[in-house]
């Protein structure tokens, strides 16, 4: 695959994007509320299926302990951590999200819902089965931590829709440039 130096400008620009929003949050324990999993689908909406390049740059800058997660964390031990599944979760939505919307070329703003909304999926599955295990939570201490996580959940819904109407009018900005 080769990359226009446009590409890995936006790239890289989704990778700083994705660095300010791990900082902006609302540290709450086990799963902080951040802006990272916005531009994280925002990443493959705009950028089709070259999205996994920044969110993978993201994740190893992290690993060799540049402080870009939540809170300035980095390295494994933040990935080994609670909220490691939903860091993996992020290539994943990456990948599935940048191929849909390379191949679903109905242009609109249900097209961005659709899959805006879907990626949580890719996100939380991971995320809670990781989480689970990390805190070694099992049959109702599971359903307690499931409940908890509720409130982000439905903040996450609501980033969403703001994130599928933000993308098409990016997507005709970046077209034009």
């Amino acid at each position: 695959m080769k990359l226009s130096t446009r590409r890995v400008a936006q790239l890289a620009v989704m990778v700083a994007l994705l660095i300010i929003g791990a900082y902006v949050s609302i540290p709450l324990r086990p799963v902080p509320i951040t802006f990272q999993d916005a531009f994280v689908v925002l990443t493959p909406l705009l950028l089709g299926s070259t999205a996994y390049i920044a969110i993978l740059a993201y994740l190893l800058l992290g690993l060799v302990g540049m402080p870009v997660f939540t809170g300035g964390a980095s390295g494994l031990v933040a990935l080994s951590g609670p909220t490691g599944g939903f860091l993996i979760g992020f290539l994943l939505t990456a990948l599935v999200i940048g191929f849909l919307a390379d191949h679903w070329r109905w242009d609109s703003w249900w097209r961005d819902l659709a899959l805006a909304e879907g990626s949580l999926v890719l996100i939380y599955i991971p995320g809670v089965l990781w989480l689970c295990h990390v805190l070694l939570l099992q049959g109702t201490t599971t359903l307690a931590a499931l409940i908890g996580l509720a409130p982000i959940l439905a903040l996450d819904i609501g980033k969403m829709a703001v994130v599928a109407a933000l993308a098409r009018p990016l997507r005709k900005v970046l077209a034009e440039g």
